[in-house]
């Protein structure tokens, strides 16, 4: 929504014509300026010559001019300085009523027999010609003084507004007291001192109202008007009976609505400290609630903090009682393989004995050979404690046992001596004389194929059949006796 007042922003094409509406300017003032200044200059120059300046008259011309100039800049640079000088102005004034005054003289005609005294009014053509120049570049400076003023905000907005014409013709005399105020306190808004003049008149018809004429109003009524005159602002104006009645009730009625709203506000607040009270009992109410509820969860914590280390005790003592049963255990343990390490060390030392004893037996029998050989009646011994000692009586029935038809032996037969053999093998496996495939099939009668088939079966059923293993342990241990007893017989 715009007013009257609103200012809008420049369009590109508005912007572009000022510009060349500036420049216009500028060279037109250029134009007038030095065209003026070049008449002044040789009018100037013709008077101070005629007047008896000689050489000086060159330089007259320049001086008033520049004088003007240097004035005007002068007061400018004063009143920017906010130190104004009027004294400066005027004397420009002056300077610029001399140059058009001289400039007008040139155009007087020269004095002849008919008319030995010229005067201004003799030629007014020729004194208008020579004074136009001089004063259209008098305005253009007033101008640009006005416009930089303006522009740098240096001059004081005291211009007064003008009252309108119509106004005169219409109320002449209530006009003239309107200007006459205006002028007397420096109104210089002349819509400000029509809305004053509005207010100072709607004022006195309601005092003549109220009370009949100026004279009948109380003094305390009429003196803002006569202050009126002297530039004061006026106060409401007085009202009438009726106004005055109508303005009782509409306060009563304010005062009465003012009263509910004060009760109403009252009742709220009471309202709004019960709520408060409320909230603040329940807030008292949940605080203990959560006192307590903290409590207990600290409790049960508690109780389960000393539950968890009875836990944590008992699992303790478990761990402390396993311990001692690992150590236990494990003591049990090491004297087991002491004692293992014992009884191998007692078979190792008893095994060094047999081999002892075997290589004297070898000895024995190679020296019973050669006795043999030299005598040739004696047959040779077979060394005891070697493998046919060693093998059980079993065995050595199922070597030579043939069947009873004289044939090959039968399948019972077999079974039995493979069963003595694999025995035989396990005694020999258990007590770490593990005989070749070769040697322990010769003890049979058989191959080395059927002597390597016995070893490897009686390794694993030594892995796999717990009785067998016994069993083997009884022959191993058996043969130990029998080559003990072998070896103490002298």
């Amino acid at each position: 929504m715009t007013t009257a007042n609103s200012t809008k922003a420049p369009g590109r094409g508005s912007v572009i014509a000022f510009r060349f509406l500036t420049a216009a300017i500028i060279i037109g003032a250029a134009i007038v300026g030095a065209i003026g200044f070049a008449g002044s200059y040789d009018s100037l120059k013709e008077l101070a010559e005629h007047k008896g300046f000689g050489k000086f008259s060159y330089f007259l011309p320049i001086g008033v001019d520049a004088g003007i100039v240097a004035l005007l800049s002068l007061d400018l640079w004063l009143t920017r300085m906010r130190i104004p000088m009027p004294l400066m102005r005027r004397a420009a004034w002056v300077l610029t009523a001399s140059t058009i005054y001289f400039n007008a003289n040139a155009g007087v005609p020269q004095p002849t027999t008919v008319n030995p005294y010229p005067s201004l009014w003799d030629d007014p053509v020729a004194v208008g010609m020579h004074s136009v120049l001089p004063l259209s570049f008098i305005a253009i400076v007033e101008a640009a003084r006005h416009a930089v003023l303006r522009l740098a905000k240096l001059a004081e907005d005291d211009s007064m507004d003008k009252v309108r014409t119509i106004r005169w013709v219409l109320d002449p005399l209530r006009t003239f007291g309107l200007w006459r105020r205006m002028r007397l306190w420096e109104i210089t808004s002349y819509a400000t001192a029509l809305l004053r003049e509005k207010e100072r008149l709607v004022y006195l018809y309601r005092l003549r109202a109220r009370f009949g004429s100026k004279r009948k109003a109380p003094v305390e009524v009429a003196l803002p008007l006569r202050l009126a005159d002297y530039g004061e602002l006026l106060p409401a104006p007085p009202l009438t009976e009726r106004e005055e009645a109508e303005q009782a009730a509409a306060e009563a009625r304010e005062a009465k609505r003012e009263a509910r709203a004060r009760q109403d506000r009252e009742d709220q607040e009471a309202e709004e400290r019960k709520r408060r009270e409320a909230e603040r009992e329940d807030r008292e109410a949940r605080d203990f609630a959560q006192r307590e509820a903290r409590e207990a969860g600290r409790e049960a914590a508690r109780e389960a903090h000393e539950q968890e280390m009875a836990r944590l005790a008992a699992e303790s003592e478990a761990r402390v009682r396993e311990a001692r049963e690992a150590a236990r255990i494990e003591a049990e343990a090491l004297e087991r393989e002491a004692r293992i390490e014992a009884e191998r060390r007692t078979h190792d030392e008893a095994r060094r004995k047999e081999k002892e004893q075997v290589k004297a037996h070898e000895a024995e029998r190679r020296e019973a050979v050669l006795v043999t050989s030299r005598t040739g009646q004696e047959q040779p011994r077979e060394p005891r404690g070697g493998l046919a000692d060693t093998r059980p009586t079993a065995s050595r029935g199922s070597r030579t046992a043939p069947s009873q038809g004289g044939g090959p032996p039968s399948r019972e037969a077999r079974k039995a001596q493979r069963e003595d053999a694999e025995l035989h093998a396990a005694s020999f496996i258990l007590a770490d004389r593990r005989p070749t495939a070769k040697d322990f099939g010769g003890l049979y009668g058989q191959a080395e194929t059927w002597g390597g088939d016995r070893l490897r079966e009686a390794s694993k059923r030594l892995d796999r059949d717990a009785e067998f293993r016994d069993r083997a342990e009884e022959l191993r241990l058996e043969q130990m006796l029998t080559s003990t007893a072998t070896h103490h017989t002298p």
